[in-house]
């Protein structure tokens, strides 16, 4: 006597129309959770460092937005350090490299 198998039919899932449409449906809330880290052109950067080195100069409070974890972070406070050579600056002690920067603000006195 021979074992005879069903082949792949036992292996084939089965998916109602209810499971694929709540497949999308999770799938399209997943792609939209996450941003787009938005572009900084030059002139933008270098207004962004002038703001930068005028803070931590005259220990004026600024406000930082940043791009971590595919979202959009916001510090405040007075910048602590800025190392030039390693890309990073730190603060209200949340240390930020350059390349996360998306945004720098002076706050009014």
């Amino acid at each position: 006597m021979t074992l005879r198998d069903r082949g792949t039919k036992k292996w084939t899932a089965i998916f109602l129309p209810e499971h694929i449409a709540r497949l999308r449906r999770i799938k399209n809330e997943m792609d939209n959770a996450y941003e787009r880290k938005p572009s900084i052109d030059p002139e933008q950067w270098s207004d962004f460092e002038s703001k930068i080195q005028y803070a931590y100069r005259t220990g004026q409070d600024c406000e930082i937005r940043y791009w971590r974890n595919w979202t959009t972070e916001m510090v405040c406070g007075v910048i602590e350090t800025v190392d030039p050579i390693g890309g990073v600056l730190r603060i209200d002690g949340v240390d930020i490299s350059f390349k996360e920067i998306v945004w720098v603000t002076l706050e009014d006195v």
